[in-house]
C-alpha cells in the first residue's frame, strides 16, 4: 500500500470521526432540547413564551459549565465569550416575557451567573477565598445579592418549579450577603486575598459608621423569619423539600449565627441596645434567642461538621459571649448553652 493511499485513508477516518461527532452533537442537543421542553411547557405553564427562552438559556449554561470545568476557565476567559453573549441574549428574552411582578424575572444573574460561575469560581460562599475575585469585584456581587433579595421578598412567583427556586436563591443570597459583609469596607477594594490581611485590612471605624448598610442586615434578619412562615404555612412541600437537604441546618445555623453576631456588635458600638425594650431578659430577646440556639447546634454538631470539611474557625467566639455578658450581667452564655432554656 503506497504512502499516498495511506494519507488517503487517514484523511478519510478523520473526516469520519468528525461527521460521527458532529452527528452525535447535534442527535444529543436534539434530544437536550426536547427534555427541557418537557420539563418547562406544559398545559398549566404560566409563562409559554418566556420558557422558549429559558429552554436555550439552560443549554447554554450546561455547555458553559463544561468548558469551565476545564484547567484555567472561568467565566471570564475569552474562549466563553460566545457561549456567555448567546446566554446572556436568551435570558434577556426569558426575562422581557415575564411580568414585573413576578420573582421568576429577578433570579437571572443567580441562577446564571452566581451559582453557576461565580461560586465555584469563587471556592465556595466566601467570594474572596480562593483569591480569584478582588474585594472591590465581591462588593459588586453582593449588591447583585442584596437586590436579588429584595425582589424574592417582594414578589411571588406562579411557576411551580421557581416557587421552590426563589426560596433556595433567598436562603443562598442572604448566607451570601452575610459571608461577604465585610468586604464592603475593606481599605484596599483593588486587592485579592484569602483574608483579610495587613494590605487588604478592614476600616473598622468606617465600618460602624455605615448605618445603610448595617440597616440591611437588620432587614434581612426580619425577612428569614418573614419568608420561612410563608413557605411554612403556604408551600408545605417547597418548605420540606429545602428543609430535607442534608446541609439545610448547617446553613441555616451558621447564616442566623453570622447575621446577630454582627447585628449585636453594631448595637453595642452604636449603643443601639439601649433602645431596645427588655434587651437583657433572654427569652424577650429574639437576637439573644437566635445568638444561643445558633451556637448551641454549631458546638453540638462541630464533631460532625469536621467530617464534611466544614470548621467553626472564627464563626464560634467567647468574645462574643463576653461582650454580650458585659452589656447583659444577669445572662451566663455557658449556663444557657448548657441548660436549653433559649426556644424560639
Amino acid at each position: 500500500m503506497g504512502s499516498e493511499e495511506n494519507s488517503f485513508l487517514k484523511k478519510k477516518k478523520r473526516k469520519s470521526a468528525l461527521l460521527l461527532f458532529i452527528i452525535i452533537f447535534f442527535v444529543g442537543n436534539i434530544g437536550f432540547y426536547f427534555q427541557e421542553r418537557a420539563k418547562w411547557i406544559y398545559d398549566e405553564q404560566p409563562y409559554p413564551k418566556a420558557k422558549e427562552w429559558l429552554i436555550p438559556a439552560n443549554m447554554m449554561l450546561v455547555y458553559g459549565t463544561i468548558l469551565t470545568k476545564l484547567p484555567f476557565i472561568d467565566e471570564r476567559s475569552f474562549i466563553m465569550k460566545p457561549i456567555i453573549g448567546l446566554q446572556d441574549y436568551f435570558v434577556k428574552k426569558w426575562q422581557e416575557n415575564l411580568p414585573d411582578d413576578d420573582a421568576e424575572k429577578y433570579l437571572g444573574w443567580y441562577i446564571f451567573r452566581l451559582r453557576t460561575y461565580v461560586e465555584p469560581n469563587g471556592g465556595g460562599i466566601i467570594l474572596y477565598s480562593s483569591k480569584q475575585y478582588t474585594f472591590g469585584e465581591v462588593r459588586k456581587f453582593n449588591e447583585e445579592s442584596w437586590q436579588t433579595i429584595e425582589a424574592m421578598v417582594k414578589y411571588e412567583t406562579k411557576d411551580k418549579e421557581f416557587n421552590e427556586i426563589r426560596l433556595a436563591a433567598f436562603n443562598n443570597l442572604t448566607a451570601l450577603f452575610v459571608s461577604n459583609f465585610t468586604a464592603y469596607w475593606v481599605k484596599n477594594p483593588d486587592g485579592i486575598d484569602s483574608v483579610l490581611s495587613s494590605e487588604s485590612k478592614l476600616n473598622i471605624y468606617k465600618m460602624y459608621q455605615d448605618v445603610r448598610l448595617h440597616k440591611r442586615l437588620f432587614k434581612i434578619y426580619k425577612w428569614i423569619k418573614q419568608m420561612e412562615k410563608i413557605y411554612k404555612n403556604k408551600y408545605p412541600k417547597a418548605y420540606a423539600n429545602a428543609k430535607s437537604a442534608e446541609a439545610s441546618q448547617y446553613w441555616e445555623n451558621s447564616r442566623i449565627h453570622k447575621i446577630v453576631n454582627i447585628i449585636f456588635d453594631y448595637l453595642v458600638i452604636k449603643k443601639g441596645y439601649l433602645e431596645i425594650q427588655n434587651f437583657c431578659e433572654i427569652d424577650k430577646n429574639e437576637y439573644l434567642i437566635d445568638y444561643i440556639n445558633s451556637k448551641r447546634w454549631l458546638l453540638k454538631n462541630e464533631d460532625f461538621l469536621k467530617t464534611k470539611g466544614i470548621g467553626l474557625g472564627k464563626m464560634i467566639s467567647k468574645q462574643d459571649d463576653k461582650q454580650i455578658e458585659k452589656i447583659c450581667p444577669n445572662i451566663n452564655i455557658k449556663e444557657e448553652l448548657n441548660n436549653g432554656n433559649s426556644n424560639n
